[in-house]
């Protein structure tokens, strides 16, 4: 009887150490996963924080630029019409809006043309 009960109780506690092994492994895991995450939004703390970004950002969404430089903002044009990308141009960076439009040539033919058709070449070469 008493090692019937002996064996019980033995038989428990080894299914309650794997039991407790597995949630400690799942548990590791678990917080590795939350390290390499901890180290991934760090990195991405310390880039947002870069002098660099913070520049970047300025020139893209502010339109700010250094002192002597100029800005060229460049519009996407489909049958001479300016394609609306969904924002207005709040400083004023479209240099002429009005300007006359050269038909858009695929790069493979800008290509041919300056090989095989330089005058063709000469007429596509400002756009």
């Amino acid at each position: 009887m008493i090692v019937i009960f002996l064996s019980l109780s033995l038989g428990r506690e080894v299914v309650r150490n794997k039991t407790i092994a597995s949630e400690i492994a799942v548990l590791e895991a678990q917080a590795g996963q939350l390290i390499t995450e901890n180290l991934a939004i760090s990195e991405l703390q310390s880039a947002l924080q870069s002098e660099s970004f913070i520049e970047r950002e300025a020139r893209l969404k502010l339109g700010m630029k250094k002192p002597g430089e100029g800005v060229v903002v460049i519009q996407d044009r489909i049958d001479g019409q300016v394609v609306n990308s969904g924002e207005s141009d709040p400083f004023g960076f479209v240099i002429d809006p009005e300007a006359e439009v050269v038909e858009d040539v695929s790069n493979t033919s800008k290509w041919w043309y300056y090989f095989f058709d330089k005058t063709n070449y000469d007429r596509h070469q400002s756009s």
